[in-house]
């Protein structure tokens, strides 16, 4: 009780301190300058890199404020300056830069990106167009440690550069950056699809640097002082030493920081007591780590990091007697990756909404490869500064491997069942399924409670990755998804069927819309299937999130209207489509019903079916209506489609219309004709 009563005041604490913070309630809509000195190495990425700054002055409106607090700083590449910037920490820099919005997609409350900046320890978020707006203005101090280490880790990413480069923009190939990820811990130069592969096949924990790597990193440093004749109390001070070390290296994050100091209090009381009782141990890293930065109890790293270990502590010892013993131990193997799954399945499904049966299959030549390809680019890294010929063996080597690793990621999408997505479980499944799995522990005497709990379990734990339930409606709801730049809107249909109209996107997909904005939506509404997937026209903003909706959800039907030939974005998103999913274009004329529902296409024409390039005016506009209610759904059409529908004589009047072309100055505009004008007034 007192440890809840000292978390609590120290959370609250720290809660009163971070919001107090002069950064954090410093707010200006404009760019300001910012002075203060790096306290991490900047974060190189495929498109910008992440600056880390203590801040320590602004100067903005001609006024020099000073203040304290961290500023986390994205730096835009363009085309006159796409090299990465080679900054260490301590080095004082001066950034103009403009704040981001704390406040993340206004989907069904999602978590705003402050939760996320607080876990970090970061004040404010900010972004700048151009490393030419970052201004070194003294080196940090040579003899510091973390600027000497700093030095070495921007080193070691230039040895990557230099024997994995790659001609996009990232600076290195594909394998590059899956060892700069296992090694260093850095995974912002991931390719997308790289990451969806791992996501999908249930392995992207591998990217996180954790207890598997420590231990991979524990076992090859024993075997390596074990030859060297070093006695064990030696190694375990030695191991110690670099573990720490470690931590500096890869500056600290978070899933490096919780599973070494798992380990270093493990290693100190066996030195000590020779003895280190696990559950000790796991509490007493909880504390500290939590004594540190109270926030991380929201942090999902955190959570799945103690539910897994809590897991393996408490279940191992009841499953393994019950597995045969097997060679190059697979029945150990086995009962660790089931253990860790059984606690941390509900908070991955209500975080990650994945099901992912192939983990199971895969860990066994995913763990020996990525033991493997770290051991190997210790040794590359090492001779990388030695000699030229035996590191650019180790290079082809570590390519293979690593190409290897990439081909098994790719096993799962062959077979549907192995990994798949679904909404997230109701508080009540969670609740049910963790007290019946600590019920499972205790020994009953009694033998239909030893049966029962069982069986209520299985079905409980049924139902969380089935998620047997349908999402309904006893009227027509239609909801405007907040994503930004662009278009989606969800129409629910009396009953249950669904109807998404576009899915946002980016042109340059370094943030997927469909995967980290629409999707969660959709599945917060309970949502599994997609009846009727529409296309208004194949611009950015409206089509390439689409290409995570169809691989999240099961699609009923496509329609669109014009369809570009030549266009490279919309031809990838269509081979993003199933083969075998019915396909409907739709023209000026088409009426369809669903139901209760009438829908009414009121543009393009069907002679422009055959389009060169896609154009806002190609977008289709559709009439619902329900009972006596009218929905005018208008895409980015502009004020040439509105007159060409006025003068077509269609029926416009609606209750509700949806602002053509997010509202801008080239649409809804004032038409010049009398008569126009007369039209137009049926449905403004």
């Amino acid at each position: 009780m007192m440890t809840f009563f000292l978390g609590a005041s120290l959370y609250s604490f720290s809660e009163i301190n971070y919001t107090n913070n002069s950064l954090s309630k410093f707010d200006a809509p404009e760019y300001i300058d910012f002075t203060g000195n790096l306290y991490k190495s900047p974060s190189r990425g495929i498109d910008k890199d992440v600056l880390y700054l203590k801040v320590k002055k602004i100067n903005y409106r001609n006024q020099e404020m000073k203040t304290e607090g961290r500023l986390r700083i994205s730096v835009y590449h363009s085309s006159e300056f796409s090299s990465p910037l080679n900054l260490l920490i301590g080095d004082r820099v001066k950034v103009s830069a403009k704040l981001s919005s704390l406040s993340s997609y206004h989907n069904f409350q999602t978590p705003p990106l402050g939760l996320y900046l607080k876990t970090l320890g970061v004040h404010k978020s900010a972004y700048t167009k151009s490393p030419l707006l970052v201004e070194k203005i003294k080196d940090g101090k040579a003899y510091s440690p973390l600027h000497i280490i700093s030095g070495l880790r921007l080193k070691l990413q230039d040895k990557l550069e230099k024997f994995f480069s790659s001609g996009n923009q990232s600076g290195v190939s594909s394998q590059g950056a899956v060892l700069e990820a296992l090694i260093l811990g850095e995974r912002s130069r991931l390719d997308t699809s790289v990451i969806r592969s791992f996501q999908d096949s249930g392995l992207y924990h591998l990217f996180a640097i954790s207890g598997a790597h420590i231990a991979i990193i524990s076992f090859f440093l024993f075997s390596f002082f074990k030859f060297l004749r070093i006695p064990e109390r030696g190694s375990y001070l030695l191991l110690m030493g670099f573990l720490v070390f470690y931590v500096f290296l890869v500056e600290g994050r978070p899933s490096v920081l919780r599973a070494t100091i798992m380990t270093l209090a493990y290693l100190t009381a066996k030195l000590i007591w020779n003895n280190a009782p696990l559950l000790n141990t796991l509490s007493i890293s909880a504390f500290f780590l939590l004594l540190i930065n109270p926030f991380s109890l929201f942090s999902v790293g955190f959570q799945l990091t103690f539910a897994a270990t809590l897991s393996i502590i408490l279940f191992f010892p009841k499953i393994i007697k019950y597995l045969p013993r097997l060679p190059l131990r697979i029945s150990e193997i086995f009962a660790i990756t089931l253990c860790a799954q059984l606690g941390i399945l509900p908070i991955l499904l209500s975080t990650f909404n994945r099901v992912s049966f192939s983990a199971f299959l895969l860990n066994y030549a995913a763990f020996p490869l990525v033991a493997l390809v770290m051991a190997g680019g210790y040794l590359f890294f090492l001779l990388s500064f030695i000699v030229f010929a035996p590191t650019q063996l180790f290079v082809h080597i570590l390519n293979f491997l690593i190409s290897l690793l990439l081909h098994l990621t790719h096993l799962s999408s062959q077979v549907s069942f192995l990994s798949y997505r679904i909404p997230g479980p109701h508080l009540f499944t969670i609740i049910s399924y963790y007290s019946l799995l600590i019920l499972l522990l205790i020994p009953f005497r009694d033998k239909k409670i030893r049966i029962t709990i069982p069986v209520l379990f299985l079905v409980c734990f049924l139902i969380m990755i089935s998620y047997p339930f349908t999402s309904s409606c006893r009227d027509l709801k239609i909801t405007a998804l907040d994503i930004g730049q662009g278009d989606s809107i969800l129409v629910e249909f009396p009953g249950r069927k669904k109807m998404l109209i576009d899915g946002g996107g980016s042109r340059t997909d370094t943030f997927d819309i469909g995967e980290n904005v629409v999707s969660p939506a959709l599945w917060h509404k309970g949502i599994k299937k997609i009846d009727y997937l529409v296309l208004s026209h194949a611009h950015p903003d409206h089509m390439n999130g689409l290409k995570s909706v169809v691989k999240n959800f099961k699609i009923g039907e496509f329609w669109e209207g014009c369809i570009p030939p030549n266009n490279k974005g919309y031809a990838l998103f269509k081979a993003s489509l199933p083969a075998s999913l019915s396909h409907k274009t739709i023209f000026r004329g088409d009426k369809i019903t669903l139901g209760k529902i009438k829908i009414k296409v009121l543009h393009p024409d069907r002679s422009r079916k055959a389009i060169t390039s896609v154009h806002n005016n190609q977008s289709l506009v559709l009439k619902l209506t329900y009972k006596n209610t009218s929905f005018l759904l208008t895409g980015d059409i502009e004020w040439e489609a509105e007159a060409e529908i006025i003068a077509s004589g269609e029926d416009l009047k609606s209750q509700v219309l949806k602002s053509p072309h997010h509202g801008s100055l080239s649409s809804s505009s004032q038409l010049s004709s009398k008569q126009s004008l007369q039209k137009s007034s049926s449905y403004q």
